[in-house]
């Protein structure tokens, strides 16, 4: 592919990709290379790669041979199971017709008799799926892995080595990657391009058989993209719709069409030919990679699997993250499964995220259009595009928290805050003699000199700028230029102190008065034989802090550090080390970092007795940005009343109240994730209704509660690093 064409070129070229295809394969099958068949997302390619064959999806999203399987199959059959058996029957697919094997899988009922049926004609493996995500579950799923490459080999004469299995899952992963990128597009707003066109490539993907090749072609596609979005190429402001359900493509893009048509863009596809199999990848270095293989692909969230409570997990990431304003369910006349788990969805959408959600329930004929036009219209209608005033700032402070713990880059950074916002933003440093913006061009910035505003650093010269686009809320931006400061001081101090070399003064506080006693005691001693230590002087400010100057460098403080543990050896308490500083006007500043830091190490009941500043740093970080969040932080301290009861009764009633706040207060759903019976969870939702008064919160509430609890876990998870 030559990225000189046009976008539109592109993915009309990524959409014809199927049908070249038809064309590529009988020159493989030619070449000697078997061709394996496939209709699910649950079978994992890596198999048939490890085998050198070519996985292929089979042909099953056409009305025109419905009336072909209708000879054998019950017309209230599901109209994907009809039009797959259709296509086979009458040879009207070529990836059939030159398939060597098909695999199925225990999806649903209609499937397994199909494949009854197909065996008849075709040489068919059926893979059988656990009912659930439980760890029983994936032992079974890791057995049937290992029994489908063993029957393989048999199948093919061959020997599938782990090395081979290995390759595959690596190679998978890069194009996995890569789609999920190019889908991740679609979080801008406004979207660069049409849902139906990020549809197009993820499904065209799959028809490249030069596998090895499309992580690139990929990523062209997405800098092109980029490129034009950069120079104001995209859509216009539109509601931004989540398309979950059953599988799209063919005749059913009809849903998709009918909402693009109708003024609004689908920013993301919820189902097993969209998201939802590329957010997670097979653990690579995992050291049984079948379990890794199987983990990673029953994590599907199929509505086969009871409780699904994967999928629901997934809707709401992408409602937070896609910055959805309404769900479209799009339901296959007859999948049962689908149509039961609704309900679930439904009440997910409305009640939890508060968003509009519409079920259009559909086959693969051209009859009803006109009614899902006119149903569509009318819904979206209802959904005003998101505004300036709708700017999620919270979900800002969220992007810099995952990106300072997960220690990305300060572009990294600005780049995903660019994405989500469209505002360019730059910070420029004292230091730095041209501006480097995110978003736009330098250029373009200073014609945009009458839309910039401008945040002021506390060093000489320092700046955090961004461009304000049209209709956009000035004061949401000023509170992103904020928050980008404070990330940037954080960020400055923590190099700071990983550069200095000369320390002067320093600060030792200790939890008691008692132990500054024994410290200063041992300190003196050693300043008059250890030559380290000659020149230090000691002056007790309060009972419990101690002012230490005339330090020289990092030897002299890691011997005070020395001094002071053996001086804690049989005490109780803890004390806090500072890092040093050479500025006597940072002595204040020192001083309340470090009694914030001891305060935290005695609320987490921290085992060590010795601290040092230095080994908080990120969990300060986490602190100061976090506490921007609102009224996520009020929930702390009620927390505070679970944790007290999981240490007197050991009831792991701060666990349980996560997980249930995870599941969307589904008691079913939360049992399976803890491993518990209902009858033990039941008793424990009571007692924390009891302390807490959760029933008398609304979802909002909820979600606060859950999301003060994920701040916590990310400073938690930190500390044990």
């Amino acid at each position: 592919m030559k990225l000189v064409q046009d976008l539109p070129e592109i993915f009309e070229e990524f959409g014809e990709k199927k049908r070249e295809a038809f064309l590529e394969i009988k020159e493989y099958k030619d070449k000697g290379i078997p061709v394996i068949g496939m209709y699910c997302a649950y079978f994992p390619t890596e198999l048939a790669m490890a085998a050198g064959a070519i996985p292929v999806g089979l042909c099953s999203f056409s009305n025109e041979t419905i009336t072909a399987a209708e000879r054998d199959l019950p017309k209230s059959m599901c109209p994907l199971v009809k039009s797959s058996y259709g296509f086979a029957i009458s040879d009207r697919c070529p990836f059939f017709h030159f398939a060597d094997l098909v695999i199925g899988e225990t999806t649903c009922d209609g499937k397994k008799k199909m494949y009854e049926l197909m065996s008849e004609f075709k040489p068919v493996h059926v893979m059988e799926l656990p009912n659930s995500q439980s760890e029983r579950g994936l032992a079974f799923w890791k057995s049937e892995i290992i029994r489908t490459k063993e029957y393989l080999e048999e199948f093919f004469h061959i020997v599938i080595t782990e090395e081979m299995i290995r390759d595959a899952v690596h190679l998978n992963n890069e194009i996995r990657m890569s789609l999920k990128n190019l889908c991740e597009l679609m979080k801008m707003d406004p979207a660069p391009v049409k849902g139906e066109d990020i549809q197009k490539m993820v499904q065209g993907s799959k028809y490249r058989f030069d596998f090895a090749t499309t992580p690139g072609v990929v990523k062209e596609v997405i800098d092109k993209i980029m490129t034009e979005y950069r120079q104001g190429k995209h859509l216009e402001k539109r509601p931004r719709i989540l398309v979950t359900g059953c599988p799209i493509g063919g005749d059913s893009l009809k849903v998709i069409r009918a909402i693009e048509d109708n003024g609004g863009v689908v920013v993301a596809i919820e189902n097993c030919s969209g998201v939802r199999t590329l957010g997670n990848l097979v653990e690579e270095d995992c050291e049984d990679i079948y379990e890794a293989i199987a983990r990673k692909y029953l994590s599907t969230g199929c509505s086969i699997m009871t409780p699904n409570d994967n999928r629901i997990d997934l809707i709401g990431e992408i409602i937070d993250e896609y910055h959805v304003d309404g769900v479209v369910e799009m339901i296959l006349t007859g999948c049962h499964a689908t149509g039961a788990e609704s309900v679930y969805i439904r009440k997910f959408v409305t009640e939890e995220k508060h968003l509009p959600y519409i079920a259009i329930d559909t086959d693969y004929s051209t009859a009803d259009q006109g009614q899902i036009a006119t149903r569509l219209t009318a819904f979206l209608e209802m959904i005003q595009p998101g505004t300036d005033e709708d700017l999620d700032i919270n979900y800002c402070y969220k992007i810099v928290l995952a990106g300072m713990t997960e220690q990305r880059s300060r572009a990294e950074i600005l780049e995903e805050i660019w994405k989500y916002t469209h505002i360019p933003v730059c910070i420029k440093s004292g230091e730095q003699e041209t501006e480097e913006w995110v978003g736009i061009s330098r250029e373009e910035a200073e014609q945009e000199c009458g839309k910039r505003m401008e945040y002021k650093l506390s060093e000489k010269n320092g700046v955090v700028m961004a461009v304000v686009p049209e209709g956009v809320n000035k004061e949401s931006v000023e509170e992103l230029l904020e928050l980008l400061a404070k990330s940037y001081h954080m960020r400055t101090h923590t190099r700071e102190i990983e550069e200095r070399e000369v320390p002067d003064y320093m600060w030792i506080i200790t939890e008691e008065p008692k132990n500054l006693i024994h410290i200063g005691r041992d300190l003196t001693k050693q300043a008059r034989v250890n030559k380290m230590l000659t020149g230090l002087k000691l002056r007790q400010i309060q009972d419990n802090e101690l002012f230490i100057s005339g330090m020289d460098g990092k030897e002299a403080r890691n011997g005070i550090i020395d001094v002071c543990r053996k001086s804690m050896e049989d005490e109780d308490g803890k004390i806090i080390i500072g890092n040093g500083f050479s500025d006597w006007g940072k002595k204040e500043e020192n001083r309340q970092l470090q009694w914030q830091v001891l305060n935290m190490a005695v609320r987490q009941k921290q085992k060590e007795q010795v601290l040092l500043v230095e080994n908080y740093y990120h969990e300060l970080a986490i602190s100061c940005i976090s506490e921007n969040l609102g009224q996520e932080n009020i929930y702390l301290e009620e927390l505070e009343i679970l944790k007290e009861e999981d240490r007197k009764t050991g009831k792991e009633l701060y666990k349980t109240l996560y997980w249930y706040l995870r599941m969307k207060r589904n008691v079913a759903q939360t049992a399976a994730r803890l491993r518990i019976h209902r009858n033990t969870l039941l008793p424990r939702i009571a007692r924390i209704n009891e302390l807490l008064d959760l029933d008398e919160k609304d979802g909002m509430e909820c979600e606060r509660i859950l999301m003060g609890m994920e701040i916590e876990k990310l400073k938690n998870d930190w500390l044990r690093l």
